[in-house]
C-alpha cells in the first residue's frame, strides 16, 4: 500500500508542477500580449492622425495673413477639410467690416472632393479686414462644424 500512495503523491507533484509551469507560460504569455497591445496603441495614437467630424486642414488665403495689395491676393478662397463636405449643405462667405459679402456666390468644390472654393469679387474689395466664415456637413459622417477666420489686405505688421 505504501508502494501506491507514493505512486499516488508523485504524480499529484507532478500535477502540480505541471499547473505552475503551465500557469507561468499563460502569466507570461498574457503580460506580453498586454505590452504588446500598449505599444500598438500607444504608437497607433502617435503615428496616426484621428480626425472626427470635418475639420479644416488648410487654408488660402491663411488666418491672419496679411495680403500687401489687392493685386497679390488670391481669386479665391479654398479650405481643404478633412472629410468630404455637402456642397448644398456648406457654405463659404468672405465678409467685409460692413458684414457685406464680397465672395461671388459661386460656392463649389475646388482641386479635390475634400475642398471648398469661392471666387472673390476683386472690385468690392479695399485695404482692411476681411472674415471668412464656413460651415460643412460632411457626407462621411453627417456631422456639421462651422468656423471662421480673418485675413488683411493693405496691413502692416505693427
Amino acid at each position: 500500500m505504501v508502494k501506491g500512495n507514493k505512486v499516488l503523491s508523485n504524480n499529484k507533484k507532478a500535477l502540480m508542477l505541471h499547473q505552475e509551469e503551465l500557469y507561468r507560460i499563460n502569466l507570461r504569455s498574457s503580460v506580453a500580449v498586454l505590452l504588446a497591445t500598449s505599444f500598438c496603441i500607444v504608437n497607433g495614437i502617435h503615428f496616426l492622425p484621428i480626425y472626427g467630424h470635418p475639420n479644416p486642414l488648410s487654408y488660402e488665403p491663411k488666418p491672419n495673413q496679411m495680403i500687401d495689395s489687392i493685386q497679390t491676393l488670391p481669386d479665391k478662397v479654398a479650405i481643404t477639410f478633412t472629410e468630404r463636405p455637402e456642397l448644398k449643405a456648406s457654405s463659404i462667405q468672405v465678409m467685409n467690416l460692413d458684414n457685406e459679402r464680397i465672395d461671388n456666390y459661386d460656392l463649389k468644390l475646388a482641386e479635390s472632393d475634400k475642398a471648398l472654393s469661392v471666387s472673390l469679387d476683386k472690385s468690392k474689395l479695399i485695404s482692411g479686414d476681411y472674415t471668412i466664415k464656413w460651415l460643412v456637413f460632411s457626407k462621411d459622417d453627417g456631422f456639421i462644424t462651422k468656423g471662421s477666420y480673418i485675413f488683411s489686405i493693405g496691413r502692416t505688421k505693427s
